[in-house]
C-alpha cells in the first residue's frame, strides 16, 4: 500500500480525525487526503516533464508534505530541498520548484507557486472531492551530509519506501496518538517519521523549533516526539532555562541521528520526558538497533539492540570480521539498503551488499550495538580516543558558554591538533570557565588552540559542520 493510500483509508474511515495538528490550525485526514489528491490532479495536468525530479520547497510543513505527496502520487519524483541545497540540485536533473508566495526562489529556473486552494477547509460533497490516481508514486531524492557539509545524493525508490514502512518501529508499534516531529521534512529522518506516523493513522504535529514546539506539546497533550540528538538537547536546555511546561501527556522521546551522552540523557529525563528511546541508523540503512535507554544504560557507548531484520558485522581496516567485544568498523545490512542497492545496479545481482556508515563500534553477547563516535569525529592523540561529540557536551555545560565545536587540524609540526571555537554569553567570567576546563583531566591537556567565535556552523539538525568550523579557525589564525 502506497502512502497516498493509507491516508485516503484513513479519509474514508475516519474522516474528521486530525491528520496534522500545527499552532494555527487542525487538518483532518479528509482534508489532508483531498488537498493532496488536488495537487497530484494539477501536477498529472501540467506541462511538467515526469523523466525530470521537481524540488520542492515551501516552508510551512503541512503544504510541504501535500506538495510532495501531489507529486509522488502524480507519478513525479521529488527532492525536498532548502536554499543551501540550491546548488546542488542541478545533479538531480531537477529544473522546477516547488515553493510559496514570498518563499524560496531558485534563480534562472522555473518555479511553480503552491495553489492555496488545495488546501481549502470548505467541506466538499462526496462527488466533487478530487478523483484518486493510478497508484504510481515516484523516487525520494535526499542529500545527507552528516558532519561533513558535503552533501550526498540518495535516491529512495517506491519499493525502498515500502521496506521503511514495512519494517517501521513508528507504524506497527504506534503506541501513541499525537507525534510531534521536529527534524524537517527535507531530511530522511522528518519526511519518513511523518509517512509513517500517518500511515498508522495517528496525528503528526508540525512547531518551529523551541518554545513554540513545547508550548504546542503542552497545549495539545502530545504524547511521543521525534528528534534528533542536538536537537533534544537543545530542546531540554530551553526548558530548563525558559518555559518549564509540565508536558503531561508526552509518554516517550525517541532520539536519532547523533550521539548522546548519558549525561545528555538525563538532561531529557529531567526537563522533558522519562523515557527516552534511543536509535541508531542512517539515511541508507534506516534503524539499525533502538532500545529505551534506561535498558541499556550502564553499557557504554550503547545504542540500542539490533533490529530482527538487520545483520551487523565489526570489521578491521582490511574487511576481516572481528569477534564479539572487539572494537573497529560497523559495516550493516538492512532491507532497506538492499532495496536501494538494487533500484542503484539491477544487473548486479541479488547478494545483499554492506553499507558502512563510517563508524567506529562493537557488538556485545547479547545483540547491544555500541557506537564509540564516526571514524571522522574521533580524536586520536598518543593513543587517547576522544568523541567530538562528549568533548562538545563538556564545554557546553561550563558556565557562560552558549555554544561550542570541536574538530581536528593538521598541525605545522606534522601531528593532529584538537582546535576549539566557543560562543560566550556576555557575562561569562573567562576565568571561571578555565577553571571548569581545567578542572577534568581527560580534556584540559588535549586542547591545542582555542577559539572564542560568533556562530558554531551547525547543519539542519544541529550537527557540528567540522569542515566549515575548521575552515572558520584557520581564517581567525590567517586574519591575526
Amino acid at each position: 500500500m502506497q502512502i497516498v493510500d493509507a491516508i485516503l483509508f484513513w479519509a474514508n474511515t475516519r474522516p474528521a480525525h486530525p491528520a496534522i495538528i500545527q499552532p494555527h490550525g487542525v487538518q483532518s485526514f479528509r482534508m489532508l487526503a483531498d488537498a493532496i489528491l488536488a495537487a497530484a490532479g494539477h501536477f498529472a495536468r501540467s506541462e511538467l516533464d515526469p523523466a525530470k525530479p521537481v524540488a520542492v520547497s515551501i516552508d510551512d510543513p503541512a503544504r510541504m508534505l501535500v506538495a510532495c505527496l501531489g507529486l509522488l502520487h502524480a507519478g513525479f519524483t521529488i527532492v525536498p530541498a532548502y536554499k543551501g541545497l540550491l546548488q546542488h540540485l542541478p545533479i538531480t536533473g531537477a529544473d522546477t520548484l516547488v515553493s510559496a508566495h514570498g518563499g524560496l526562489i531558485w534563480p534562472d529556473h522555473t518555479t511553480i507557486l503552491f495553489n492555496e486552494a488545495w488546501m481549502s477547509t470548505n467541506a466538499r460533497p462526496a462527488e466533487t472531492r478530487p478523483t484518486a490516481l493510478p497508484a504510481r508514486d515516484g523516487n525520494i531524492i535526499f542529500f545527507t551530509s552528516g558532519s561533513t557539509g558535503k552533501p550526498k545524493m540518495i535516491v529512495h525508490t517506491p519499493q525502498a519506501s515500502t521496506q521503511r514502512v514495512f519494517h517501521s518501529r513508528t507504524a506497527m508499534f504506534a503506541d501513541f496518538q499525537r507525534a510531534l516531529v521536529v527534524p524537517g521534512l527535507t531530511s530522511t529522518f522528518g519526511f519518513h517519521r511523518v509517512i509513517e506516523i500517518l500511515y498508522a493513522g495517528k496525528t503528526v504535529c508540525f512547531a518551529a523549533f523551541g518554545q513554540p514546539a513545547l508550548l504546542l506539546a503542552n497545549v495539545y497533550d502530545i504524547d511521543m516526539m521525534f528528534i534528533s540528538t542536538q536537537q533534544a538537547v537543545a530542546l531540554a536546555e530551553i526548558q530548563e532555562k525558559n518555559t518549564h511546561f509540565r508536558l503531561p501527556g508526552l509518554k516517550a522521546i525517541r532520539v536519532g541521528g547523533g550521539k548522546i551522552s548519558r549525561h545528555g540523557v538525563e538532561r531529557l529525563k529531567v526537563n522533558l520526558c522519562r523515557n527516552v528511546i534511543i536509535a541508531y541508523s542512517s539515511t541508507e540503512a534506516g534503524t539499525v538497533a533502538m532500545a529505551p535507554h534506561d535498558l541499556i544504560a550502564q553499557i557504554p557507548d550503547a545504542v540500542g539492540f539490533l533490529m530482527p531484520e538487520v545483520k551487523v558485522e565489526i570489521v578491521d581496516a582490511g574487511g576481516a570480521v572481528l569477534p564479539i567485544g572487539a572494537e573497529g568498523f560497523v559495516r550493516v545490512q538492512t532491507p532497506l539498503f538492499n532495496a536501494l542497492a538494487a533500484a542503484s545496479a539491477p544487473d548486479a545481482g541479488a547478494e545483499p551488499k554492506w553499507h558502512y556508515p563510517g563508524d567506529i563500534g562493537r557488538l556485545t553477547d547479547n545483540g547491544v550495538l555500541c557506537i564509540a563516535g564516526r571514524h571522522e569525529d574521533v580524536l586520536n592523540r598518543g593513543g587517547v580516543k576522544l568523541a567530538t561529540s562528549d568533548f562538545e557536551e563538556f564545554l557546553c555545560a561550563a558556565p557562560g558558554v552558549r555554544d561550542a565545536g570541536v574538530c581536528s587540524v593538521m598541525g605545522e609540526a606534522g601531528f593532529t591538533e584538537i582546535w576549539v571555537g566557543v560562543m560566550l554569553e556576555e557575562s561569562a567570567d573567562m576565568g571561571a570557565f578555565r577553571r571548569y576546563v581545567e578542572s577534568n583531566e581527560t580534556y584540559r591537556g588535549n586542547i591545542d588552540k582555542m577559539f572564542v567565535v560568533e556562530e558554531i556552523p551547525r547543519g539542519e539538525h544541529r550537527k557540528v559542520q567540522r569542515l566549515e568550523l575548521q575552515a572558520m579557525l584557520k581564517s581567525i589564525i590567517e586574519d591575526n
